[in-house]
């Protein structure tokens, strides 16, 4: 006690001058004096919004891996909606403008936790396996268009085989003519945003530009799924058919999302197709 009172004593010339202070400035900011009581108003105020606009920021940094888990969800759902097809199927069925159908595919939100595009046969590896209802020859797409298609499956994880591995191989559509041709991707040739469509008739009018899509033939993808926009056409003559090179809509050197893609008819059409 006698040390606080040696300390006020020492100090008490500065402590009557903060005393002092604190009385002029409750009376300069006080709600009498209008001008000086607006301006502290507005100053609190801007270093209010000034923290609160910082807390926003750290808060919404902090709950990235959230909204994007929920973007991903809304992406699988409206996937669902836009790129299904209906089809008949007798006493399993949902009724939809009067018609007994059922859906067709079903699609499930993934990560791509690795991407290779450098390499002469490519993979991709996404955070899914068994566990997650993931299942060898099930396809694979983006936000964009096509990646590829299910090759090993673990509990937890999956490769997949890219359309940029010389291995791959599909059925697809020029998406004006309907024409069919083969998707073909080159290593000698072809580079990770870029592959050929071959075996398309000579006589389809391909410009530069059009879009080629899946045509849903194998049952692996929904028709209509984009692949890319044609580069360059060329003709082959002796075999009456068109070499076109398309520009990938996907880029597989910054893949982060992918969704699996399940057809739930996928053995019964494989039985007609075998």
């Amino acid at each position: 006690m006698r040390n606080i009172i040696l300390l006020i004593q020492k100090y008490r010339n500065f402590l009557f001058f903060l005393f002092l202070e604190f009385i002029a400035l409750f009376f300069l900011f006080s709600a009498t004096n209008n001008y000086h009581h607006y301006n502290y108003l507005s100053s609190s105020n801007s270093i209010s919004a000034g923290l609160y606009n910082f807390q926003y920021r750290m808060t919404s940094y902090f709950s990235l891996r959230e909204i994007n888990n929920q973007l991903m969800v809304e992406n699988a759902n409206l996937k669902n909606q836009v790129l299904n097809r209906d089809i008949v199927v007798g006493r399993k069925y949902i009724k939809h403008k009067d018609t007994t159908f059922k859906k067709n595919f079903l699609f499930k939100e993934v990560s791509v936790i690795n991407s290779q595009y450098k390499f002469y046969k490519n993979n991709l590896i996404i955070n899914a396996g068994t566990k997650s209802g993931v299942q060898k020859k099930t396809g694979l797409i983006g936000t964009k268009g096509l990646l590829g298609i299910v090759t090993n499956v673990s509990s937890n994880y999956a490769s997949i085989r890219p359309i940029i591995n010389p291995d791959f191989g599909l059925k697809i559509l020029h998406k004006k003519s309907n024409s069919w041709g083969d998707l073909i991707w080159i290593p000698e040739e072809n580079s990770f945003n870029n592959v050929y469509v071959k075996n398309i008739p000579i006589y389809t009018d391909v410009k530069e530009g059009d879009f080629f899509i899946t045509s849903g033939a194998e049952g692996l993808f929904p028709r209509g799924v984009v692949i890319g926009r044609a580069l360059s056409i060329k003709k082959n003559i002796e075999k009456q058919t068109l070499i076109i090179k398309v520009k990938l809509e996907e880029d597989f050197s910054s893949i982060k999302v992918g969704f699996v893609v399940k057809n739930q008819f996928k053995e019964e059409l494989d039985q007609h197709l075998n």
